[in-house]
């Protein structure tokens, strides 16, 4: 069996080396993300592993090439699949599978210290040189909503309760867990309209592209806190910046923007969504980070080369999405 794993870092690269040795497989490292350029360097190839690129979403031809390489799996090395067009994958008989899972503290984590942050002006201290220009909320005086109580959502709801936060919660599945430990679920639009900072931990579907549009910045609180560790897309970044630019929107965390994978290898900065948004002083943005340490690395690499071997090797994979 050979393997190749496309899009890989140089952190990726050192778990995907461990892995190989451990496993005795093959496996071709290739810094570069899939394209139509570099297809043909998954000839010979039993299956890869790859972050999905924008053209893996249009370009039938990609996918085409593939099946005649030889791949019968893509491995996708998160747990969003948005960017992958399953009729074309399902045309050439390509199995699907994701990383439902890892460290979820990695992101959760991440999503409360953005709260804390924002609560506290932080963004705004970076840009001001008044040590008391802004007067900071405490999360026994706020009212959270957590959009979404999977592994994530559910450790960040758990973590603010347990510091004391009014937490409420939206989500098609509810964490009875948490609800019998007080976490009260609401309606989107109840969720909206009473919480001072809302969370988002949905993953990104044609359901959810823009769901926070005008209409829901209208209801929001004043002086909201909106923060987004989860896809860009969820929010309409157009949308928002007036209710930036109102002052409406009391403060923005977000890990994740509209349209990053575009630049991702040329700069995140580049990003003419992120330009606009950092013009404000209560904005912080971080490039998709969230996910971003040794742990979770590690095993995102783990389990996207393990759903490679099994599905190849006809194994039981519970990670098969399509």
């Amino acid at each position: 069996m050979k393997l190749i794993f496309m899009g890989a870092n140089e952190q990726e690269k050192l778990f995907i080396d461990m892995w190989a040795k451990q496993h005795q497989t093959v496996v071709k490292v290739v810094a570069e993300n899939l394209s139509i350029d570099n297809v043909d360097q998954t000839k010979g190839f039993d299956g890869i592993c790859l972050y999905p690129s924008q053209e893996m979403a249009t370009q039938p031809r990609l996918y085409q090439k593939l099946e005649e390489n030889g791949i019968k799996v893509l491995s996708i090395k998160s747990t969003g699949v948005d960017g992958i067009n399953f009729d074309f994958a399902k045309q050439h008989h390509l199995t699907v599978t994701n990383v439902p899972g890892y460290s979820p503290t990695s992101v959760g984590h991440f999503a409360v210290m953005l709260i804390l942050m924002t609560l506290r002006n932080v963004p705004s201290y970076l840009n001001h040189d008044n040590r008391k220009a802004h007067l900071g909320r405490e999360l026994s005086d706020v009212t959270i909503g957590i959009l979404g109580t999977g592994r994530i959502g559910s450790l960040v709801a758990d973590n603010l309760m347990a510091m004391g936060a009014n937490v409420i919660a939206c989500a098609t599945r509810e964490n009875l867990s948490l609800k019998a430990r007080g976490l009260k679920y609401v309606s989107f639009e109840a969720l909206i309209q009473k919480s001072d900072v809302i969370s988002i931990h949905i993953p990104a579907s044609t359901k959810n592209y823009h769901l926070f549009s005008t209409d829901v910045f209208d209801q929001m609180k004043e002086n909201a806190i909106l923060i987004n560790t989860a896809r860009g897309a969820i929010i309409d970044t157009q949308a928002l910046i007036p209710f930036l630019e109102a002052g409406k929107i009391g403060g923005l965390g977000i890990d994740a923007i509209e349209d990053e994978e575009k630049y991702f290898l040329t700069g995140w900065s580049e990003n003419p969504l992120v330009k606009q948004l950092v013009a404000f002083p209560n904005v912080l943005i971080t490039p998709h980070i969230a996910y971003f340490t040794g742990l979770a690395v590690r095993e995102i690499v783990e389990t996207a080369l393990d759903n490679a071997v099994a599905v190849v090797n006809n194994e039981e994979n519970l990670n098969i999405v399509a």
